[in-house]
C-alpha cells in the first residue's frame, strides 16, 4: 500500500472532519471506467473544461477545424504525475460505439500531458495541469460524442478523470426557441424547447429511426432529454414541437458567493479567518426558497470562475484553497440535502452532502474550494437519484436558463452516431 500524505499543514483537530475528502490513499485497486464527467481520485480538484481561450463551457468543436478545448485541473500534491490522455468514441446516449480507435482517431492514439505548473504563494500546495486538445498529432476523424480519458503511467486502467466532449459536422440547419410551457399543467414551473431541423440535401432514409435529438439545460447531463423523435416529418424538415416530451422544470436562479479574494469583503461571505495554515470563509446562511415567488437575479447558470484577486497574476496557479462553511436554514426534510452545480460535476455526490444540525435548526457542510466565483443549488435526490429542486429552490417557468440541442444521425455506412448539428437558445433570448 502506498500512502499519499496530506498537503494542508497544521490541520487542527477541530477542522479534521471537514477535510476528510483530502486523505489520498491508493490501495492499487482500479476504479471502473465511467462514460461521464468523473474524477477517480480525491486528490483531483477543480476540473474545468472550456472552449480554448474563453469561458464557454459547451464542450464542442467543429470537425476538421483548428478549434480546441481546454482542460484544467489540480492535483493536491506537491509533485507532478506522469499522465496521458486519449479519446473514446461514444453513441448519442454515451455508451461506447462500435468503432475501433484507428477508425475515429487520426495520428497518435494517446498524448502525454506535459504542461503543468506548481502552485505558488499558496498554503495548499498543488500541481496545476493545463491541456489544449485535439493536438496536431492526435485528432478525431469523425463527428459524434467523445470521452476524454486521462490516465497514469501509460496504464489506461489507472484512471484519473474522464470528460465528455463533442465533435460537430454541421450538415443540418437548426432553429430553436425556449419558452414558458404551453401545457396548462406545467405552465407555472416548466419551460418548453421547440425546434426544427432542416436536413438539406443530406440523404436520410428513415429520419424517424435514424435521427435522434438531445436537449441539455445549463450544460447538465443529469437531466438531459435523450432520444427525442420528430413529431412531424415534412420533406426535409423535421419538427419537434411537443407539449410534454420537451419540457424542463425551470428551477430557480442560482445562489452564489465570491472567494476570489480571501483578504477583503466579497459577495455573500460573512467572515474570513485563518486557523493554523488553513484559510476559512464563512458564507451567509441560506434560506429555503420553496414556495417563495420568483426573484430575478443575475447568475452564471451554475458555473464557476477561477481567479485570485489578492494581487495574483494567474489564479490557476496562485489561487489558494479555503474551507468554505455552508449553512442552509430549513425544516428537517425527509430526504438528504446536497450542494449541487458545476463544482459537483452536476452530480449528487456524498462529499457534498449536508449534515443536519438539530440545535441550530439548519443543514451544514464545509468544503475545501479553490478561490473562485461560485454558483450553486441545494437539492434533494428524487426517485431516480436525480437533483430535485422542489423542496429547496423551487421551480419557476420564467427562470433564465440556457439550452443546447444536439442532432445525431445513424451513419448509413459505418453505423455510428454522427453529430450533424447543434444550436443554443436562452429562455430570456440572451
Amino acid at each position: 500500500m502506498t500512502v499519499k500524505p496530506l498537503t494542508i499543514c497544521m490541520i487542527t483537530k477541530k477542522l479534521l472532519p471537514f477535510v476528510l475528502s483530502f486523505p489520498f490513499f491508493s490501495f492499487g485497486a482500479y476504479m471502473p471506467l465511467q462514460y461521464s464527467n468523473t474524477a477517480y481520485e480525491s486528490s483531483i480538484k477543480t476540473v474545468i473544461l472550456t472552449q480554448a481561450g474563453s469561458y464557454e463551457r459547451f464542450p464542442a468543436i467543429d470537425l476538421n477545424s483548428a478549434q480546441q478545448l481546454n482542460l484544467q485541473f489540480d492535483e493536491l500534491m506537491p509533485e507532478n504525475d506522469n499522465y496521458q490522455y486519449t479519446f473514446i468514441h461514444c453513441t448519442h446516449d454515451w455508451l461506447p460505439s462500435n468503432l475501433k480507435p484507428n477508425e475515429y482517431i487520426k495520428g497518435n492514439f494517446f498524448e502525454n500531458i506535459t504542461e503543468y505548473t506548481f502552485s505558488t504563494t499558496t498554503f495548499q500546495v498543488y500541481t496545476h495541469y493545463n491541456i489544449n486538445f485535439p493536438s496536431m498529432d492526435m485528432k478525431p476523424k469523425l463527428s459524434g460524442n467523445y470521452l476524454l480519458k486521462v490516465y497514469r503511467n501509460f496504464d489506461e486502467n489507472d484512471l484519473i478523470l474522464t470528460r465528455r466532449f463533442m465533435v460537430v459536422e454541421d450538415k443540418f440547419v437548426l432553429t430553436a426557441s425556449a419558452k414558458i410551457a404551453t401545457n396548462p399543467n406545467a405552465r407555472f414551473n416548466s419551460q418548453e424547447i421547440d425546434f426544427s431541423v432542416n436536413m438539406g440535401d443530406n440523404v436520410v432514409p428513415n429520419p424517424m429511426i435514424d435521427v435522434k435529438a438531445t436537449i441539455m439545460q445549463n450544460l447538465r447531463w443529469d437531466n438531459a432529454i435523450f432520444d427525442l423523435k420528430p413529431r412531424f416529418v415534412n420533406g426535409k424538415l423535421l419538427e419537434y414541437n411537443y407539449e410534454t416530451g420537451n419540457l424542463f422544470l425551470g428551477g430557480n436562479e442560482f445562489r452564489y458567493f465570491d472567494i476570489r479574494s480571501l483578504r477583503f469583503l466579497s459577495f455573500n461571505v460573512r467572515r474570513k479567518y485563518m486557523e493554523g495554515n488553513l484559510k476559512n470563509a464563512v458564507l451567509y446562511a441560506d434560506a429555503t426558497k420553496m414556495n417563495l415567488p420568483y426573484l430575478q437575479t443575475i447568475d452564471f447558470n451554475g458555473k464557476i470562475v477561477v481567479d485570485n484577486r489578492d494581487g495574483a497574476v494567474n489564479g490557476g496557479i496562485e489561487g489558494d484553497y479555503a474551507a468554505c462553511h455552508f449553512s442552509f436554514i430549513s425544516d428537517k426534510l425527509s430526504k438528504d440535502v446536497y450542494i449541487f452545480g458545476e463544482l459537483t460535476d452536476w452530480q449528487i455526490k456524498e462529499e457534498f452532502k449536508m449534515e443536519w444540525n438539530e440545535k441550530a435548526g439548519q443543514y451544514e457542510r464545509t468544503l475545501m474550494l479553490k478561490q473562485a466565483y461560485y454558483n450553486y443549488y441545494y437539492v434533494t435526490p428524487d426517485a431516480k437519484k436525480m437533483a430535485d429542486l422542489q423542496y429547496t429552490e423551487g421551480n419557476h417557468s420564467n427562470t433564465e436558463n440556457d439550452y443546447h440541442v444536439m442532432i445525431y444521425n445513424k451513419n448509413p455506412f459505418m453505423q455510428y452516431d454522427e453529430l450533424l448539428g447543434t444550436i443554443h437558445c436562452n429562455s430570456m433570448k440572451r
